[in-house]
């Protein structure tokens, strides 16, 4: 019985693949680079699109907590649990996450302003600045160091079912479906992506595929029509 098991779960033993993290990651830059490019050239932004983009910041924020708390309530204390030595790291991921919070409430508020029409796009660039930076130092330690605990003590399956307890769970099917286009949007699906993944074929031909490229889509994306909808998703290599 147990050995039908494994052979049905290879997952079960083969070590934790995070690339679903490094696809969050890099659709989070993506957006926030695209974001940039419109603050920084207002010319670009209609009172319409700028509501857009003031909500589509809301919605990237969001998503970021939800992102920052399932991993301090669910990654953290497995790893730590797993690896007692790592300590001092994982101590340091939750007091980045501490240190972006105040930040990344001050673009929150600065993209409500924007969607209200009660500032205008150098406020919200101003918050941008503030929270890039230990932002992206964060997303970048997390990946080098973190994730490569993640790898050593967890199998492939301790991984999917952390992403479904901390992520997935919760979750409309509309919300999902949104997410999806997000996380795709943008993304070089090449043989070695796709190969990680683990991707049915037929999915990624009808689904991911064309979803890589719903950013210039009109009316289906805040950035269609501008130069911002040609920024890619860049996956750093694990």
């Amino acid at each position: 019985m147990s050995e039908m098991a494994v052979k049905r779960s290879p997952d079960a033993t083969r070590p934790a693949d995070t690339l679903t993290m490094t696809l969050f990651h890099a659709a989070l830059r993506r957006d926030l680079e695209r974001a940039r490019f419109l603050l920084e050239n207002p010319h670009w932004l209609s009172p319409r699109r700028a509501r857009s983009l003031g909500r589509m910041l809301l919605w990237n924020m969001g998503e970021l907590r939800r992102h920052h708390e399932g991993e301090d309530h669910f990654l953290w204390p497995l790893l730590l649990e797993r690896s007692p030595e790592s300590s001092a790291l994982l101590d340091a991921m939750e007091d980045e996450h501490q240190a972006i919070d105040e930040p990344l409430a001050d673009l929150e508020s600065a993209a409500r302003g924007l969607v209200a029409a009660r500032n205008g796009p150098q406020e919200v660039l101003a918050a941008l600045d503030v929270l890039e930076g230990p932002l992206r130092a964060h997303l970048e330690h997390e990946e080098a160091d973190g994730m490569d605990i993640a790898t050593r003590v967890l199998t492939h399956q301790e991984w999917k079912e952390f992403e479904q307890r901390a992520w997935a769970a919760g979750y409309t099917p509309l919300e999902a479906l949104r997410f999806l286009a997000w996380i795709c949007d943008g993304v070089d699906w090449n043989p070695s992506v796709l190969r990680r993944t683990r991707m049915p074929v037929p999915f990624w031909r009808v689904m991911a595929g064309p979803l890589s490229s719903i950013a210039a889509v009109p009316g289906a994306s805040v950035w269609a029509g501008t130069p911002a909808a040609r920024i890619r998703s860049r996956l750093t290599p694990r």
